[in-house]
C-alpha cells in the first residue's frame, strides 16, 4: 500500500511552499485518503481534524476547490493553463515519491525488482480495464511505439489516422511506413466540425479493404475536440479493424472507461491531467486482441500469455518511487471523485470560452457540444493582430501565465504523404484543471482582451 510520506525530512518539507502545509505523517490506523473523506493536515504533527473536508457531502463547491488548491505547490502568482502538456502533481504525490526515494535506498534490494501489481490494479481500475490488460510506461509516445511495433503489419497494409495527430501518436506509424511498407491514410479534420455525424462519415469514407488499423486521439491536441470513440468503434469492430486510441489528454480530465469506448489499444500520459510524476504512462491492450498486438516489452517466450507486470525480464528495472507516485495520483483523484474532477475541468473551460469568444480577434476552434468538447479549448488568433508565439511570450514573460501554442496540421508527415493543405491555425490552447480558479480565468481573459484590442 501507499505508505506515510516523508514529512519528517526537511528537504521534502521544503518542496511544499516552505513546508507550511504538508500532508502530515499518518499514525496507526489512519488513512490519508478514505472513503469519500480527504484528510489534509496543516503541519507535520499529524492529521488536523479541524481541516478535514467531507468530499461526498461538500455543499460549498467554492470552498472545496479552494481547499484542493492548497494541496499544490505552485508558486504564488504562477498560473498554469497547460496540463495538456504537463500537469502539476499535488503534494501527496510529491511526498509519496520522496518517501520511496529515501526509504527504498535504505535497503536497495527490497524494491529493486517489484511487480507492484497494486499500482497497476489502481491504474487499470481508473480507466475501466482489467489488470491483465494494462502495463505502466513512461508516456503516451512510448505506449504508442510499443503498440505499433507490436503489430504484425505487412507491406501494403493501411493505417488510417488524421491530420491533427500529435507527433507522439504519429511517428510510430511513420516508422512502419518507412521501414515496413505500411501505407498511411489521413482524415482531414474540418474546421469547424459540424457535428459527430460528419466525423464518422469522413472516417468511414476513408476505410478501404486494406485498412488494418485506425489510430485516433480521443482528445484532439490542436482543438481540444473529443472524438466519438465509441461510435468509431462501432465502425471498426465489425470490420475486424484494430482501433488504437492516443488517450494522452483524457485520464484525469474525463472519466475514462476503455471498455465503453470500445478501443482495442489505449495509450496515455499520466503526468498530464492525472497529475502523476513526470515519466508516468499507461498502455492498455484489450485481452481479446493481445495475440495481434505483441509489444516486446511484455513478450513472454516461456508462458502462454504475455507478461504485463511492471518488471519482467523483457522490460528491465524501472523508477520504483515514480511508480508509487503514479498510484498516489490515482488515489488523489479518486478521493475527490472522477465525475467531480471532470465537471470542474469542464466548468472552467466553459468560462474560458465564454470570455474569449467575445474577443473579435479570436475564433473558437473547439465544438460547443458536450460530447465533442473537453477541458481544453482552442482559439485561432487573427494573424493581423498577433501570432500565437507572441501571445505565449507576453503572458509567460509579463504575467507568469502559461498557455500553449497549438500545432498545425500534418506534424512530422512527409510532404508526399499529405492529402490536404498543411495549415497553421495560429491557435492558442487553454487547459483548465482543478487547481485553477475562476479568478485566474477572468484575469487571463481581461489581459487577452487588452492585448488584442
Amino acid at each position: 500500500t501507499i505508505r506515510p510520506h516523508c514529512a519528517d525530512h526537511a528537504g521534502c518539507r521544503a518542496v511544499a511552499a516552505g513546508g507550511e502545509r504538508l500532508i502530515g505523517p499518518l499514525t496507526a490506523g489512519q488513512s490519508l485518503i478514505g472513503r469519500g473523506l480527504y484528510r489534509f493536515s496543516r503541519s507535520r504533527q499529524g492529521l488536523d481534524r479541524g481541516d478535514q473536508i467531507d468530499v461526498d457531502g461538500a455543499k460549498d463547491e467554492a470552498k472545496l476547490w479552494r481547499r484542493v488548491r492548497r494541496e499544490f505547490s505552485l508558486n504564488p502568482g504562477f498560473v498554469h493553463f497547460n496540463c495538456g502538456s504537463t500537469g502539476a502533481p499535488p503534494r501527496y504525490v510529491i511526498d509519496t515519491v520522496c518517501h520511496y526515494l529515501r526509504s527504498d535506498e535504505m535497503n536497495p534490494w527490497s524494491h529493486a525488482f517489484p511487480s507492484q501489481r497494486e499500482v497497476i490494479g489502481k491504474v487499470a481500475e481508473f480507466i475501466g480495464a482489467d489488470v491483465e490488460e494494462v502495463t505502466l510506461t513512461r508516456n503516451t509516445t512510448e505506449s504508442m511505439n510499443m503498440i505499433a511495433t507490436g503489430l504484425k503489419l505487412k507491406p501494403g497494409d493501411e493505417v488510417l489516422t488524421t491530420n491533427h495527430e500529435h507527433a507522439g501518436g504519429m511517428l510510430c506509424w511513420q516508422y512502419l511506413a518507412q521501414f515496413h511498407g505500411v501505407k498511411l491514410r489521413y482524415v482531414d479534420i474540418p474546421h469547424p466540425v459540424r457535428d459527430k455525424a460528419q466525423i464518422l462519415e469522413m472516417i468511414e469514407q476513408q476505410i478501404t479493404p486494406q485498412t488494418r488499423v485506425c489510430s485516433f486521439s480521443q482528445i484532439d491536441t490542436i482543438t481540444g475536440m473529443q472524438l466519438p470513440m465509441k461510435d468509431i468503434a462501432a465502425i471498426t469492430r465489425p470490420r475486424d479493424i484494430l482501433l488504437v486510441c492516443d488517450g494522452a489528454q483524457a485520464p484525469g480530465m474525463l472519466e475514462v472507461n476503455v471498455k465503453e469506448l470500445g478501443v482495442d489499444a489505449f495509450a496515455s500520459s499520466s503526468h498530464k491531467w492525472l497529475l502523476a510524476p513526470k515519466g508516468s504512462g499507461v498502455m492498455y491492450v484489450r485481452k481479446e486482441v493481445q495475440d495481434r498486438i505483441r509489444p516486446i516489452n511484455v513478450f513472454n517466450p516461456v508462458g502462454e500469455e504475455d507478461n504485463y507486470n511492471i518488471y519482467s525480464a523483457q522490460s528491465g528495472s524501472s523508477n520504483v518511487a515514480h511508480i508509487y507516485g503514479h498510484g498516489a495520483a490515482v488515489d488523489f483523484h479518486n478521493a475527490i471523485g472522477r465525475k467531480r474532477v471532470e465537471a470542474r475541468c469542464r466548468s472552467l473551460s466553459r468560462r474560458v470560452r465564454a470570455h474569449l469568444r467575445e474577443i473579435p480577434a479570436l475564433t473558437l476552434m473547439t465544438p460547443d457540444e458536450e460530447e465533442l468538447s473537453s477541458g481544453m479549448v482552442s482559439f485561432a488568433v487573427d494573424p493581423d493582430r498577433a501570432s500565437n508565439g507572441e501571445i505565449y511570450s507576453y503572458f509567460s514573460n509579463e504575467h507568469n501565465i502559461v498557455l500553449k501554442t497549438a500545432q498545425g496540421t500534418y506534424p512530422y508527415v512527409p510532404a508526399d504523404q499529405e492529402t490536404g493543405p498543411r495549415i497553421s491555425y495560429n491557435a492558442i490552447r487553454v487547459s483548465t484543471h482543478i487547481f485553477n480558479t475562476e479568478d485566474e480565468v477572468d484575469k487571463m481573459a481581461e489581459l487577452m482582451k487588452a492585448y488584442l484590442a
